[in-house]
This record gives C-alpha cells, sequence and structure tokens, in this order.
C-alpha cells in the first residue's frame, strides 16, 4: 500500500505559484512581490500584523520582497522578508505580483460644476397609528423567525449581494428592524452557525463577530474544512471541524497557530507554525479513506493491520517505529526518520475513516537541520492532548 499522507505536504508546497527560486534563507513557502503604494512613497513594516505594532523598517514603492504566502490573507496583512533577510508584516493591498516600475503622479481632472440642486419635497408625514401597526407586525415575523432557528454544524457561505447598493447588512437578529453590527460586500466569506426560514445565523472569522444576514444574499461554498481558535482557560486551542462530521482539537504549543494551507475535495492540509525559525514546523493532514471506513479509532485495527501501515513506511525509509497513545485514549504511531537529509518524524491515527497525520521537520531557515529529542517530545505532548469530538 503507497504511504498514505506523508509528504502530501510537497505536493501544496511545489504549487505552480512558487515556482520563483528561494534563497535558502528564506521560507520555502513564498514568493517574489513588489510594493505598490497609492501615493508612491515608503511602506512602514509592523513587527506583527497590526497598525499599532512597532515599526522595524520600511521598503520603498517597486520594491522587490519576499512573501511568505502560508501567511497570505489574515486579517489583511502578510509576511515579508526584506532587506537583509528581515521578517516583518505590511498590509496585503500594497503588494503586487508584478514590478510596477516609477511611480507616476495622477493628474487632476478639471473642477466641475456642481449642479443646482432641486428645492426639496416635503416628506408626507406618517401616520402614528399605522407605524405602530407596522412595527407590531415587524416584531411578531422577528418573534416567528427566532422560534424557527436551528444549529447547524457549521458551513462556509459566500456574500452574493444582488443589490444596486453593492453591500448586505449584518445585523443583530434576523430581522430589519434590528441593530446594524456592519455591511458586507459581495465575496465576503462567512461561517454559518445556524439557520431560520430566512436568514442565516454565522460568525465572521476575521472578527469573530456573530450576527445575521439574509439567505438570499448568500451562497453555500463547497468548503470542507473550518479552522479556528479558541482558549481553555490560559490554553490556546486549535480546531478543524471536517466536513461537519467531527472537530479535531488540540491544545496549540506556545508561540504556534493553526491555519489551514489547502482543502481539495475530502483532502486537508493545516499548519502548525511558529514565527521562532529556531522551532520546528508540524503539517497536519486529514484524508478519509474507504479501506478504513468502519474504523473508528486506530485502536480497532488488528496487528496485521498495523503491521501493513507500518510497511508504507518502512519500504521506503529507515524508520524505528513505536506507538503512544493520546490524553483521550486514541492509538498514535510513532514513525522516527531523524538521520537523513530531510528527517522527519510522523504521528499517524484513525478517527471515523479518517486518516489523520501530523509531520513533524525543521523550519527550513534553521541552520541546522536537525530534530532533537526536546522538539520531538513537544510534538508528542502536544498530540497526546488531540481530541475527536463527534459533531452533535
Amino acid at each position: 500500500m503507497k504511504k498514505v499522507l506523508t509528504w502530501c505536504l510537497l505536493a501544496v508546497l511545489l504549487l505552480p505559484l512558487l515556482a520563483a527560486a528561494v534563497p535558502t534563507t528564506l521560507a520555502d513557502s513564498g514568493s517574489d512581490m513588489y510594493v505598490k503604494t497609492s501615493n508612491g512613497k515608503s511602506l512602514t513594516v509592523r513587527a506583527e500584523p497590526n497598525k499599532n505594532a512597532k515599526s522595524v523598517g520600511k521598503v520603498q514603492y517597486g520594491q522587490k520582497v519576499w512573501w511568505d504566502w502560508s501567511y497570505a490573507g489574515n486579517d489583511g496583512w502578510s509576511r515579508i522578508a526584506f532587506g537583509s533577510n528581515n521578517w516583518g508584516y505590511v498590509q496585503s493591498k500594497y503588494l503586487v505580483s508584478e514590478d510596477p516600475g516609477s511611480y507616476q503622479k495622477p493628474t487632476k481632472a478639471p473642477a466641475t460644476k456642481k449642479p443646482t440642486k432641486a428645492p426639496a419635497t416635503p416628506k408626507p408625514t406618517k401616520d402614528p397609528k399605522k407605524e405602530a401597526e407596522e412595527m407590531k407586525k415587524q416584531q411578531a415575523e422577528l418573534d416567528k423567525e427566532l422560534k424557527s432557528e436551528k444549529e447547524v454544524a457549521p458551513y462556509y457561505v459566500q456574500v452574493q449581494t444582488k443589490r444596486s447598493t453593492g453591500w448586505v447588512n449584518f445585523r443583530v437578529g434576523p430581522s430589519t428592524i434590528t441593530s446594524k453590527i456592519t455591511s458586507y460586500s459581495s465575496g465576503k466569506e462567512l461561517i454559518v452557525l445556524g439557520e431560520t426560514k430566512t436568514w442565516l445565523r454565522a460568525r465572521d472569522p476575521e472578527t469573530d463577530k456573530v450576527g445575521y444576514i439574509y439567505k438570499s444574499y448568500t451562497v453555500k461554498l463547497n468548503k470542507k474544512v473550518i479552522a479556528e481558535e479558541t482558549t481553555n482557560g490560559t490554553q490556546k486551542l486549535g480546531k478543524l471541524n471536517v466536513n461537519g462530521e467531527f472537530e479535531l482539537v488540540c491544545q496549540l504549543p506556545t508561540d504556534y497557530k493553526l491555519q489551514v494551507v489547502s482543502v481539495r475535495g475530502e483532502s486537508i492540509i493545516a499548519s502548525v507554525i511558529s514565527d521562532d525559525i529556531t522551532k520546528p514546523q508540524m503539517y497536519l493532514s486529514i484524508a478519509y479513506d474507504e479501506l478504513y471506513g468502519d474504523v473508528n479509532r486506530m485502536n480497532d485495527l488488528s496487528d496485521e493491520d498495523l503491521a501493513i501501515l507500518e510497511e508504507s513506511y518502512t519500504s521506503e525509509y529507515d524508520v524505528d517505529i513505536e506507538y503512544r497513545e493520546t490524553g483521550y485514549g486514541t492509538k498514535l504511531m510513532v514513525v522516527k526518520e531523524i538521520g537523513g537529509e530531510e528527517p522527519f518524524v510522523d504521528f499517524l491515527s484513525i478517527y471515523k475513516g479518517y486518516l489523520v497525520e501530523f509531520n513533524l521537520t525543521p523550519n527550513p531557515n534553521m541552520a541546522n537541520k536537525t530534530l532533537t529529542e526536546e522538539q520531538i517530545q513537544m510534538c508528542i505532548d502536544f498530540l497526546t492532548d488531540v481530541d475527536f469530538n463527534p459533531v452533535q
């Protein structure tokens, strides 16, 4: 049997978009980009992805920088390398794939006279009695919508306004009489948490705000996974909701973050990476395999089945294999290959027919491409806190 999930990461990292040659001192997941500000001035690079973070330098209009695509699109910011391999964050809207050349100051159009406004037509006086009746009717419709609401397995939708204004309101309740939280234009993606007869209760993944949007102004997306970070007291948790069938929950190591890298059909790849280049990186692969469709956990596999899985590694690599158990009783296969040119440690498990694999490798920016026992133990400790929860 072919090796199931190990190195599916390479398929993502070698996408045509990343075909640019990468210096060994830079992240493998990136490409050249150019700075293009709207006024031709230099762009401040921040230590963190927000406007209030301290400045770590400036990049000039037209300057070529290295764009770390694995961080691209996070809250409108991108991680870049500039100068002598300095790292920082800039707003993504100021990065373009083509050299903008020298800045050309736009010419002002000649001023035009404003047309004379016609006298305003006085608005008709509203009937207070009819207004009260209309408000009562709208309140009854709101109550009806709230009663019809039901929880759903989370899924993505994209806003399609179908309105001349080009935007649609996101409200605190399923009615136009409720307050507006914000407005969205077409293309905005939201995560649906519940449904009423004509409205969706959704969460904005960028702001974490929860509200209601009119159902007919959205279209369902065929996304198979939802990733988010929450906290449990002082501990940061990473969550992946896979196909609405189960959630993977894990306590993230200090300074690490969870991100989805690729979703293709029923195959998901996510990264668990730190900005600290001295720390190793982990990639999580999840894919459904009909061969294990009736297997709830790796614990249910026979010794013969486990031997077949082991052979998918031993036939290609010189590895040591041992078994561990998560804090929730799920068996983990731990595969160590630490003596080769590209050392790795794989942690493989099965849940409800899904093969779940964590691949631990050195950070590509590390001068010494090795994995220490301390780093391996960090990943084992991390995975002993992994839990799989069926979605109710």
